[in-house]
């Protein structure tokens, strides 16, 4: 109910979107902010603007598995893994984090990848809202390519859609920093990297496995089902998609230490584990998919940043620590 750490600067933007305070670190991440200060929900209000799109996310996902998948339930279980997951938890644990837009914008970017001008354009609000999804350029830049035949022409289209794109958001942040510092830009994170290439690893090293546990804890088990799978099907390149994916979250750990957020990230993985799982229900899936997601509603939920582990309470485990105190 409150905007705390980074969620405090998008509450002050969705006050002022332009108010250019020097004492905001994020002045470039305006697209959530933005939307909010339109719709009126202004400063801490902006909790409310992300909890909408937290449930359009849940509910895009549960129309493209009511469509794509075999079974209507299908729909529910691949709803139900992303709601119960650090892609909305975090949304609803940390108040004011913009998180939920960006991920909803990656899943509609998979969707519509073949429509190239809305795909752009997802990708520059993408920028705008969160600029960690450049992470994922290298597997959208590969599905652009796998899946035509005329690559070179792909080749080429993607090369503009990505250069146009990148260069309206630089004009942007050229923008911004004409009237405001970013304390969060590019040297911020690239400075330390001079020094000494492992910098921001350090700080997060020993807790990287947890942080990766924690992004959808038990679950974790689908896509470690759907790769094997797909190895003994021999289908290349829905591997590679999925390896492409885990080494964009990851590689942001060279220029970030709050591991599970950047780790979140790569939630597409199990969209596209999902997908494959109902459509061959490999290892007799359906048979127990709804025992791995009851017991992994049991499974405390963890975030990790650097060094600290914090734990995600459920509303009656708090309201009881409470009336202890």
């Amino acid at each position: 109910s409150n905007c705390n750490f980074m969620g405090k600067y998008y509450a002050q933007m969705a006050t002022h979107p332009f108010a250019f305070d020097p004492s905001n670190r994020v002045p470039h991440r305006i697209l959530t902010s933005l939307i909010s200060y339109l719709l009126g929900f202004r400063g801490k209000l902006v909790i409310i603007t992300n909890l909408i799109f937290a449930t359009i996310l849940i509910h895009v996902i549960y129309l493209y598995f009511r469509t794509n998948a075999s079974r209507p339930g299908d729909a529910f279980w691949a709803a139900g893994t992303i709601t119960f997951s650090l892609v909305t938890l975090t949304t609803i644990h940390y108040g004011g984090y913009n998180d939920s837009l960006t991920y909803l914008i990656i899943f509609l970017m998979w969707q519509f990848r073949s429509r190239k001008f809305l795909f752009y354009l997802l990708f520059f609000l993408g920028l705008l809202n969160r600029e960690s999804i450049a992470f994922l350029v290298p597997w959208f830049t590969y599905l652009s390519i796998s899946e035509t035949a005329e690559k070179r022409r792909r080749i080429v289209d993607t090369i503009i859609g990505l250069g146009v794109s990148f260069g309206l958001y630089f004009l942007f942040r050229h923008w911004i920093t004409w009237h405001d510092s970013i304390q969060y830009s590019m040297q911020y994170y690239l400075e330390p990297l001079w020094r000494n290439p492992l910098a921001w690893l350090r700080q997060s090293y020993s807790h990287i496995g947890l942080g990766y546990f924690t992004v959808f804890k038990a679950l974790w088990i689908f896509p470690i089902a759907a790769v094997i799978s797909l190895w003994k099907m021999k289908k290349w390149d829905q591997i590679i998609s999925i390896g492409l994916i885990t080494a964009g979250s990851f590689a942001q750990l060279l220029f970030a230490y709050d591991s599970s957020r950047m780790l979140t990230l790569g939630f597409m993985v199990i969209i596209i584990s999902l997908l494959h799982l109902f459509r061959e229900n490999p290892f007799q899936f359906r048979r127990w998919i709804g025992a791995i997601f009851l017991f992994n509603l049991m499974v405390p939920q963890l975030y990790t940043a650097a060094k600290i582990t914090d734990i995600m309470h459920s509303l009656p485990g708090y309201l009881i620590e409470y009336l202890l105190r």
